[in-house]
């Protein structure tokens, strides 16, 4: 394994001559920012700060500059074992005198790198590389994460701990990867595993493929700053949504229960990717609008904590997921509907910056 204080791009080994060369010549710095999270058996618990750290390393290879330490703190944590979660006002409240620091220390480029990809965590990064902007007009601040980067690839690009998260540290970290400890059945299931079985789809080599494609876009968007483009971290969010999140919920039919004038029922998410709601846009059962006060959405799937999240509280850092092949329950206090069949009509936000909707009968 090569010495770490061998890379001149390391922060943290920069002597203070090395960083006013940097400073000088190429002045762009990277926060790599992940968590420690479950990934199922196979992977550390490391595995979206080992990915950022090691993207960044590669792209200031290739723009310059230098890599700060990455930052393990996220907000956005899967309620598994072993992970650690803060909430959004604490990410907030470190990430926001980190950056001001690094503007007020000269850097011109300041690259916010996720490598966890929760949109309630990626939401307050980009927030605050917005706000950095506004108070220092001549700084370029971008938050992005390494799917959106990818967006415009053809294959998978988006997981969480299989095909994708698995080739990544394949690529490098190999030896923290033990796909032995996964069942040896493709259609086999694994809590952590938000898709087909890795020890079957997992590769190196895509693991390559997407780091490089990775970091030459990013260098290409840095190069863009040198050339006047201002930094927009919003864009490629609304790219990879229409990408990852497109796509109908399902009403499950036989799924209606009604108490004293109580409703619920569910919505099933047939895709192969999650869907961040950030707001129910509207809900009709039979053309009538029905009211939202006190209704309430909960995602009963192991290792999940949305349970009763009030819909009015709903917001892109208080967002409601539900992933591939899950369910959510939908419950209206105030309904008032009378037994029998229904037609339901819901229209959803994703993530603020897309909408879908469900359609289909309900049978009670």
């Amino acid at each position: 394994m090569a010495d770490p204080s061998l890379d001149p791009t390391a922060y943290e080994f920069v002597r203070p001559a090395r960083m006013r060369q940097v400073l000088e010549e190429a002045p762009i710095v990277f926060l790599p920012v992940g968590c420690v999270e479950y990934h199922g058996p196979h992977l550390p618990l490391g595995v979206d700060m080992l990915t950022a750290d090691n993207i960044c390393h590669r792209t200031a290879a290739v723009t310059d500059g230098v890599v700060l330490p990455p930052l393990w703190l996220a907000s956005g944590v899967l309620p598994l074992p072993h992970g650690i979660v803060v909430d959004v006002t604490v990410l907030r409240s470190v990430v926001r005198p980190i950056l001001g620091q690094l503007a007020e220390g000269g850097f011109k480029v300041i690259v916010v790198f996720s490598g966890h990809g929760a949109l309630d965590h990626l939401h307050v990064l980009r927030e605050e590389t917005d706000r950095l902007m506004d108070e220092f007009p001549d700084v370029n601040a971008l938050t992005t994460v390494w799917n959106e980067l990818n967006a415009g690839m053809e294959g998978d690009i988006h997981d969480h701990g299989a095909k994708v998260e698995t080739s990544y540290l394949m690529e490098f970290h190999p030896h923290t990867v033990d796909l032995a400890t996964l069942e040896d059945d493709p259609e086999a299931e694994h809590v952590g595993i938000y898709a087909a079985n890795p020890r079957f789809t997992a590769s190196r080599e895509w693991g390559k493929i997407m780091a490089d494609h990775a970091v030459e876009r990013l260098a290409r968007i840095i190069e863009g700053f040198s050339e006047g483009e201002r930094a927009d971290s919003w864009m490629m969010l609304r790219q990879l949504v229409e990408r990852l999140q497109a796509g109908d919920l399902v009403v499950v039919e036989d799924s209606g229960r009604i108490r004293n004038g109580s409703m619920t029922f569910e919505l099933h998410n047939p895709h192969p990717q999650s869907k961040y709601i950030t707001a129910v846009d509207s809900l009709t059962i039979d053309g009538r609008q029905i009211d939202l006060a006190g209704a309430t959405l909960a995602n009963p799937s192991i290792g999940e904590g949305h349970t009763n999240t009030h819909v009015d509280r709903l917001g892109p850092l208080t967002g409601f997921y539900i992933r591939r092949d899950q369910r959510m329950v939908v419950t209206l206090p105030h309904a008032r509907i009378e037994p029998g069949d229904h037609v339901v009509e819901v229209r959803l936000v994703l993530a603020d910056v897309l909408e879908i909707g469900a359609r289909g009968s309900l049978r009670e």
